[in-house]
């Protein structure tokens, strides 16, 4: 199904909607979350393919005020295919505009799990890492790659995603639900994240003892001489299926960062543990 209309939209008008989408979040309340957002992003597609009908205009202004949530830079994708659908309506008054609510519910659910699970999920946490790395260096490339990394392509997907959606309409999207495609990048891109926090955990979590037996030469370390030579990082790994465990039975985070810090203090304090 792709749209095929006479559009007098034009590329400035695509550029507003673009940069609209950036402070869509700012609009975020439980009943619609991203949909007055959504709405506001709209707007400026919506009064050049409504402007000679103003009461389809405040329909469709109310229309995509409908409840709405994404992954932010994902809605892009959508916004253009609703642009095209509305076009549609403009000018062919036997066209249902309950379509247009369909597809977008539809749509909500496949770009989310790629969103989420690629870049949110999976991209963040390289761009975290690889940054991370300078950062404990002191070095000022930390926060800049970082910024630089995550976003130029977040930001590339909100216009190329505008402008493809718009002109390929749901035919898109509908082959890759077909495919499964969707499906397959979620799975892999979820074993790919796990990969990569996995390496985290050894690298980022400290955590040593300093308690040590004996004296002189003959003193034998519990750090260097016990956990190191039964597995590097063995303290670091410990604790984190702790917090996997804990929060596996439901622990809230906001307990488990509190016990963290007050058995971090006690251990410190006698001695137990050293960063």
């Amino acid at each position: 199904m792709k749209m095929m209309t006479s559009s007098n939209l034009k590329k400035k008008d695509f550029v507003k909607a673009f940069w609209r989408t950036f402070s869509m979040g700012a609009s975020w309340e439980y009943s619609k979350q991203l949909g007055v957002g959504y709405a506001y992003a709209m707007t400026p597609l919506l009064e050049k393919i409504f402007k000679d009908k103003p009461d389809k205009l405040k329909e469709s202004l109310k229309r995509n005020t409908e409840f709405f949530n994404v992954s932010n830079f994902c809605s892009s994708s959508i916004m253009g295919i609703t642009a095209s659908m509305e076009e549609k309506y403009a000018t062919d008054d036997d066209f249902d505009p309950t379509t247009i609510s369909s597809i977008k519910a539809s749509l909500m659910g496949p770009l989310s799990a790629i969103g989420d699970s690629l870049m949110m999920s999976t991209w963040r946490i390289i761009c975290t890492s690889i940054a991370a790395a300078f950062a404990l260096k002191g070095n000022i490339l930390g926060p800049l790659l970082f910024i630089l990394a995550y976003n130029i392509p977040t930001t590339l997907i909100r216009w190329y995603g505008l402008k493809y959606g718009y002109t390929m309409g749901v035919s898109f999207f509908d082959k890759l639900s077909s495919s499964d495609i969707i499906g397959k990048l979620s799975h892999y891109s979820s074993i790919l994240g796990m990969i990569v926090i996995g390496a985290m955990t050894s690298s980022y979590v400290v955590m040593k003892t300093p308690i040590s037996f004996g004296k002189g030469g003959a003193k034998l370390s519990l750090q260097t001489d016990v956990f190191n030579q039964i597995v590097p990082g063995l303290l670091p790994l410990l604790a984190t299926f702790i917090m996997y465990k804990l929060l596996k039975k439901g622990v809230s985070v906001g307990w488990i960062i509190l016990g963290t810090f007050v058995v971090g203090v006690i251990c410190s304090y006698f001695h137990l543990l050293s960063a």
